[in-house]
């Protein structure tokens, strides 16, 4: 009877799936970014950006849900300089 504590198959795939999503709201708010420099006129540029950050926000809380609060506010606060200068963050 031993209880095997290893996570299943199905939960890994719960975790990447909510893992990609993050990344995937991630992209999408980065691709705001480049809407400025296209060569669109400005109301396409409105509604490309619109559908972004609906885009965004929907795969950001949809892995929320399969991943848990918790684990996507841990996520979000992302330390960037800490990466580009070398130093490690430390732990409370």
């Amino acid at each position: 009877m031993g209880l095997d504590m290893q996570p299943s198959g199905r939960s890994k795939m719960k975790k990447r799936l909510g893992f990609g999503l993050v990344v995937l709201s991630f992209l999408l708010y980065g691709g705001l970014l480049i809407v400025p420099f296209s060569p669109l006129l400005a109301r396409e540029k409105v509604f490309i950006s619109s559908i972004l950050v609906v885009c965004g926000e929907a795969s950001f809380l949809l892995a929320v849900l399969i991943l848990g609060r918790e684990a996507v506010s841990r996520y979000r606060k992302v330390d960037i300089y800490g990466w580009l200068s070398g130093r490690k963050r430390d732990r409370i």
